[in-house]
């Protein structure tokens, strides 16, 4: 019965249809056409009525194609919501990324992300300016949040940027507040650490953590991030201070290459002191 009820709404308009010829098929074979003109009319009329008293009745057929034609009105505003959240996002970004600009005293070079790279403790990224662009090994990469960074290698048009999460980097950092200086490393999850601060020092939760002017490898007063956790460990004179990154390294798009060599003559002295350093820890 209810196959029978379906199919009687689906092919309702066919069945009236149906209904009109064999009624004037047989009112043609009645015979005497001059006679038919009322009762012709009264079932035209009776008919219509019966029409329009089926005409509430949903179709399915109609009902689907309307259907697929509102899903995909739906699907085309919300790719196009999420266009423009996107430009929004990007725009203010940019809104930042011209005021640092404005803010440091170096020529900045903006670039986009084209790469991510991570080996086992070690992140990278790749961004899409190399040495024809006037970037070369040395230079900080930076976002209007913080620090990145440094170049490592490069390409006529794409370069290889060393992030702060890999744990051969070390960063000669302070404390915005005290001007402590500490030094800043992975402490390979999701953090970074503040190392060589003393206990004999205060050090609050939210204190400002920026790259110190002792630096030779990375430009001063460069925000890292914030302290988030002053750990006291009874066993060293030091705290352990938990650092939250500035940058949020998981979904970096835009960067600024710092145009700015470090200074060579404090390099070579650093790297010499380092292989000294090497060779008496290995007993030469």
């Amino acid at each position: 019965m209810p196959r029978l009820i379906d199919f009687v709404i689906r092919y309702r308009e066919h069945i009236v249809a149906t209904l009109l010829a064999i009624i004037a098929l047989s009112l043609m074979s009645y015979g005497d056409v001059t006679q038919l003109g009322g009762f012709r009319a009264l079932v035209i009329g009776g008919l219509g009525l019966a029409q329009q008293a089926l005409a509430w009745i949903p179709n399915p057929l109609a009902l689907q194609r309307e259907n697929q034609a509102l899903r995909q009105i739906n699907m085309e505003l919300q790719q196009e919501a999420m266009l423009l959240r996107k430009a929004g996002i990007e725009n203010q970004q940019l809104r930042s990324m011209l005021q640092l600009r404005q803010q440091l005293p170096y020529p900045l070079l903006a670039a986009s992300v084209v790469g991510k790279t991570v080996f086992r403790t070690r992140q990278y990224i790749t961004i899409d300016r190399g040495s024809q662009d006037g970037v070369s090994v040395g230079m900080n990469v930076i976002t209007d949040a913080g620090l990145v960074g440094r170049v490592i290698g490069t390409s006529p048009h794409y370069a290889l940027v060393e992030t702060l999460f890999n744990r051969d980097v070390r960063v000669s950092a302070r404390l915005a507040s005290t001007r402590d200086e500490g030094i800043i490393s992975w402490d390979g999850f999701e953090h970074l650490v503040l190392q060589n601060i003393p206990k004999t020092h205060t050090v609050s939760v939210g204190d400002r953590v920026v790259t110190s002017s002792l630096s030779t490898r990375f430009v001063p007063e460069i925000p890292i991030g914030t302290v988030r956790t002053v750990i006291n460990d009874p066993t060293s004179m030091f705290y352990r201070i938990v650092v939250e990154p500035a940058v949020a390294f998981w979904r970096i798009e835009q960067v600024f290459v710092v145009q700015r060599q470090p200074p060579r003559e404090l390099m070579l002295l650093e790297d010499a002191l380092q292989e000294y350093i090497n060779r008496r820890m290995q007993g030469k």
